[in-house]
Formats: C-alpha cells, sequence, structure tokens
C-alpha cells in the first residue's frame, strides 16, 4: 500500500495535474471507474480520459486493463527502493501546517482492550452477512450498529470484528464507557496505530484526527467504538452530545466524508446525528438498527434450561427477543418456578431485574419524550399523532414530531398501521408503580 505523501511526491516528478492526481491517488486504492466518477463528480470518460493522461506520463504501455496493474507495479517498486535508501520515508501531514512525521510501520496487531467473550452466540447469520458485504466488498468506512439496551449490539460487534479480522491490517476495539473526551481517545488509538513512537505537534484535536484520517488512507484498519451513548446526553431528544463532547460529531464527519482504506464500527442505543446525515444507498456510511433475536432466541431459552416449550414464543414476542432481558427473566424462572415458562407467565409478567433495566432506559427520557410516553401507557389502544397533539396542549406540531421520532430511536415506542404504541414490557414498567422524572 502506497502512502498518499508519495504519491503526491512521484506526481510532481511526473508533473502530473491536480485532476490527474486525484483520479491516480483513487485508482491505487482500488477503487473502479465507476465509483471513481461517483466520488468526484464526473463521468466516466472524464476519469478514463485522466487515466489515460496519467499512464501516457508514466510511459505504461499496453492496451485496457493491464495499464493499472503495471502501474500499481512500478509505483511499489519506486516506493520500496525508496524506503530502502532512506530507512524511513517522511510524511507530510497537512494540518494547516507542514508536519514531518516519520512513516508508521504497518501494525498488523489486534488490540481488544475490554471486549467481551462471545464464545456463546445465537443467531444474526442475516446481520452478519450484511455487515460483511458493506465493509469488506463495498469497502464502508464508517458503520453504526444502533438498538436498544440489551438487544445485543456490543455481542454482535465481537463476533463480526472476529470474522473479518483478516481483512485488515490493525484492529482496536475501544468503549466509551467512561466518557473519554475525544482528545482522550484519539491519542489512545494514536498511540497503538504508531507503535508508541513519537508524533509531534499533534496537539490539538483537528492535528489528531488528520493525522488518523492520513494513516486510514494508507493502511486498513479496523477501529471498534463500542457504547456511544455513553458521551450522549440524558434527559434530552435522541442522539444530543454531552457539553463537551459535540467535537466526535467532527471526528465522525470527516471519517465518514474522506477517502479510506479503513473502517470504523460504532455501536450505540441512539441514533448518531453525522451518520444519519451521511448514509445513503450507495454512500461508505450505513447503519444497521440491530433488532432482537427472534427465533434464534429459542437457543438461548434452551441454554438457560427452561421447560414448557410451548410457551416460550410467548415469551420471546413479550420481550421482543430481546437477549439480556430474555436472560434475566430466565434467572427468576428458574430459581422461583423451577424454569417452567407456563407456571411463570401464569403468575407475572415482570421481574425486578427487567424492571430495573427498564427503568434505567426510561431515566434517558426528555421532558416531552416522558409526557408522549404516559399519554400511550394510558391507551389500550394505538395512538395517533393527532391525538398526541391535541393531548399535548402548548406543545407544536414539530415537537411532538420530534419526540416522538426520538421514542422511536430508542426502540421505545413501536409503530403499526393504526398508530403509535408501548411495547409489554415499557407499559408493564409504567403499570407497575414507576412514575417518570420530571
Amino acid at each position: 500500500m502506497i502512502p498518499q505523501p508519495f504519491l503526491n511526491t512521484i506526481a510532481t516528478k511526473h508533473h502530473l495535474s491536480k485532476a490527474e492526481l486525484e483520479v491516480l491517488s483513487l485508482a491505487m486504492e482500488g477503487e473502479s471507474i465507476g465509483a471513481i466518477a461517483d466520488l468526484l463528480k464526473i463521468s466516466e470518460d472524464a476519469v478514463r480520459k485522466r487515466l489515460s493522461e496519467v499512464y501516457h506520463k508514466f510511459q505504461i504501455v499496453g492496451r485496457g486493463p493491464v495499464k493499472l496493474p503495471q502501474l500499481q507495479r512500478q509505483l511499489m517498486k519506486q516506493y520500496q527502493e525508496q524506503l530502502k535508501a532512506q530507512g524511513d520515508l517522511a510524511l507530510n501531514i497537512s494540518l494547516g501546517t507542514s508536519y514531518h512525521l516519520t512513516q508508521p510501520q504497518i501494525n498488523n496487531s489486534m488490540d481488544w482492550d475490554g471486549a467481551p467473550d462471545v464464545s456463546v452466540f445465537y443467531g444474526r447469520a442475516t446481520e452478519l452477512a450484511l455487515l460483511k458485504d458493506w465493509i469488506v466488498n463495498q469497502g464502508c468506512r464508517l458503520v453504526s450498529l444502533l438498538g436498544i439496551g440489551g438487544v445485543g449490539k456490543t455481542v454482535l460487534g465481537v463476533r463480526l470484528a472476529h470474522q473479518i479480522q483478516e481483512h485488515f491490517e490493525s484492529l482496536i476495539w475501544r468503549s466509551l464507557y467512561f466518557a473519554p473526551s475525544l482528545q482522550e481517545f484519539l491519542d489512545q488509538l494514536i498511540k497503538v496505530l504508531s507503535l508508541n513512537k513519537e508524533t509531534p505537534n499533534l496537539n490539538t484535536v483537528d492535528q489528531q484526527i488528520s493525522w488518523l484520517v492520513s494513516y486510514f488512507r494508507s493502511y486498513r484498519c479496523l477501529v471498534i467504538v463500542d457504547g456511544f451513548e455513553s458521551i450522549l446526553s440524558r434527559g434530552k431528544l435522541a442522539g444530543t452530545y454531552r457539553e463537551g463532547y459535540d467535537n466526535y460529531g467532527k471526528f465522525l464527519k470527516r471519517i465518514g466524508e474522506e477517502p479510506s482504506k479503513s473502517c470504523v464500527i460504532i455501536t450505540s442505543r441512539e441514533k448518531i446525528n453525522e451518520i444519519s446525515y451521511l448514509q445513503g444507498e450507495t454512500s461508505r456510511v450505513k447503519s444497521l438498527k440491530v433488532e432482537g433475536l427472534g427465533e434464534d432466541a429459542r437457543f438461548l431459552l434452551k441454554e438457560k434450561g427452561l421447560s414448557a416449550e410451548e410457551n416460550w414464543q410467548q415469551l420471546i414476542e413479550d420481550y421482543r427477543g430481546n437477549p439480556l432481558m430474555l436472560k434475566l427473566v430466565a434467572a427468576t424462572i428458574q430459581e422461583v418456578f423451577d424454569g417452567n415458562v407456563k407456571d411463570f407467565l401464569e403468575t407475572t409478567f415482570f421481574t425486578h431485574d427487567v424492571t430495573g433495566f427498564v427503568r434505567e432506559l426510561l431515566d434517558q427520557l426528555s421532558e416531552l419524550e416522558a409526557k408522549i410516553i404516559v399519554q400511550m401507557a394510558n391507551e389500550k389502544e394505538p395512538i395517533i399523532l393527532q391525538q398526541l397533539r391535541e393531548n399535548l396542549s402548548g406543545v407544536s406540531s414539530q415537537d411532538v414530531i420530534s419526540a416522538v421520532a426520538s421514542l422511536r430511536q430508542r426502540a421505545l415506542v413501536e409503530k403499526s398501521r393504526d398508530g403509535f404504541t408501548l411495547p409489554p414490557v415499557i407499559r408493564a414498567t409504567l403499570g407497575n408503580g414507576y412514575h417518570l422524572p420530571n
């Protein structure tokens, strides 16, 4: 893999124009003619014309598809010769000023600090296949795994990373559970990727981001950032950053927008605005909403040793296949009902552990979201937006819509043809003496 600074130098030597260098850089990253045209917003014919000029200036002969491999071999040979002659290649990273850094060594390391064990894993074949296609085949550089707490985003992220790690030179797993500042977080990444060698003059967040963006352009790195909701605000609509953490958005925006050989995967209970804006069918930024296990939850209940299998489906549906909630309730069923699901369902629906977990989710809500949840809990049938607006006097339609959308993002409200309603676990919690915070 040839770093961009070397391409810049060699392009100057061969008198390439800026437009020709852009096409060459993307072609060296493995981009197709169509992808380059999309990225540069030019026609495919224009891409071919610029490449033809590049081949001419590098004296590449031949026809059709054989030219690019010839050029790649030529450039790689020159790059290796320069490395051998100079030892370390100076990297010029444009951070508003020129910085000379020692060429990073390829890390070839896997840093799983804080990642959980996933030796027990249920289902998710469809999700894994889709994510692998996005990252390995389509070259996505920013992917988010979104879903309610306990649904299995972290476990899915670990299993995915294990399955695709062979496609990357470096892998770093990091959790935001303790809410590090962006500068602290980026400093950790840079130390791992630079093998703890000194990286001078990376004193600001912008400089750190630029260093990483440059590194990601040259090397294939997989970075998994778990628990993004830890830096989001309580008591506000989903996706709102805590005070002092807005610059994480700048980091994600640059990762999502700039060409890269690497991929950053985010897990979060809430949507991430920068990813929502950038994602699309043809974009290299994607989001996957992680749902419950569905039928695969039966493997979990079987592993927990539960009986009365004819009642398992009701339990799975009531808890929406949420692995953590099912594990919590399974423990009580074993301890109190000798593992009999039928006896449990005939006696109660909730357990203390599940109630505590759901209350934690509800405590994150904004004041308006809390009011809407209460309104829905008072209704036996699904409620439509017009009813909500009428019941919430003094609240604008736009605010109601935003709050409902936020609740949907949090997976705390469900939508059907007849309107909006609450999942059984949320309704049961509100009916079990729990009062939302004011």
